[in-house]
């Protein structure tokens, strides 16, 4: 299957690449954008969501927090198939899409996409991993183990396949988007397990902005040395993009500059619609619940100013002591990225 290189000509069909996490209002963006009614759009449901099936298999083997030297043959095997099954998946629409001359507009969440090794050493330690090297993804049957790639790329996609995409980042004040997931996983997964040793793992793992800053990072470095400036539609923008999701949810302008520059149409941008008419699945139900039974933007989901003093005595009260502490320490952590990427979004 062909991996075709980055191609700036401005007749080229491009490929978006929308960088999410976890309770960032992605799904909403979605819902706005309404690229099911974009027809020069190869739509996706979800946004792709390519790498899910990667993220419940995990789930479903309980390998998800497993060191990455402790996976057992079987779930290793498993792992690295959907894996590329994933990927499979993923190349077939970019090569469908283009073959029809359409944009491609997929969503994933950054942690869906880290490299087992990275995810070890930061849930174990740097010096954790004696023996793995990097996992990488390159081509729709063949995962490799490397020696050497750029510093900032801590993906199973390879540079030269990042680089096949324009970037838009969407980041939230991880003071919402932390306790949010938080409140998610106890939904769905239970009080006892977040309690646990795994569940705590998850938590470490999805509360930090550390996957979508290294991939921020990553981009920065590429665009620089390439010296691309993209230009898509009737506006010029700097790669890569950053949409804050407070934006989303009170600045139309800020869409409708983003629809303008990657080509969509601004005028089928969605504000009001029905509630959702199918049930997700249980899994989805904690993650999709009030997004899914809205008619509109909840324009009370912006953060605006946020105390985090008071916020974290709110989460200990919601939480208990323990799990309130933990949230409020992600948080803090989690800042200097926040509003470096902040620093860095799309305006009107």
């Amino acid at each position: 299957m062909s991996n075709p290189e980055f191609n700036n000509k401005p007749d080229n069909p491009r490929q978006f690449y929308l960088i999410t996490s976890p309770r960032t209002g992605s799904n909403l963006l979605l819902k706005i954008l309404a690229l099911e009614d974009q027809p020069n759009v190869a739509f996706r449901k979800h946004g792709g969501y390519f790498f899910m099936p990667l993220l419940l298999l995990k789930t479903k083997l309980r390998c998800s927090w497993i060191h990455v030297e402790q996976l057992s043959a079987d779930q290793r095997e498993q792992v690295e198939e959907c894996m590329k099954n994933c990927f499979h998946e993923l190349n077939q629409h970019v090569e469908s899409a283009n073959s029809e001359g359409k944009l491609v507009v997929v969503k994933e969440h950054s942690n869906f996409l880290t490299d087992p090794v990275a995810k070890t050493r930061f849930l174990y330690g740097e010096e954790s991993v004696t023996q793995e090297m990097p996992w990488e993804l390159r081509g729709p049957n063949e995962l490799v183990q490397l020696t050497s790639r750029s510093i900032h790329n801590e993906t199973i996609l390879s540079d030269g396949f990042l680089k096949t995409w324009l970037p838009i980042f969407l980041i939230r004040h991880p003071a919402l988007s932390f306790p949010s997931f938080y409140r998610a996983c106890v939904r769905a997964d239970g009080e006892e397990f977040m309690k646990s040793i795994p569940g705590r793992r998850s938590c470490q793992m999805v509360m930090t902005m550390r996957w979508t800053r290294k991939l921020h990072d990553f981009y920065v470095e590429h665009f620089n040395e390439s010296n691309i400036q993209a230009e898509q539609g009737k506006a010029k923008a700097i790669w890569p993009i950053v949409l804050d999701a407070d934006d989303i949810m009170t600045e139309p302008a800020v869409l409708v500059r983003l629809c303008n520059t990657i080509g969509l149409d601004r005028d089928r941008l969605r504000y009001q619609w029905e509630p959702a008419d199918q049930v997700p699945p249980l899994w989805a139900q904690a993650f999709r619940t009030t997004l899914d039974s809205s008619t509109t933007i909840n324009t009370k989901k912006a953060a605006g100013d946020i105390d985090i003093n008071e916020e974290g005595r709110k989460w200990r009260d919601e939480f208990g002591e323990e799990d309130g502490q933990m949230i409020e320490n992600y948080v803090r952590a989690a800042m200097l990225d926040y509003n470096f990427l902040k620093s860095k979004r799309l305006r009107a």
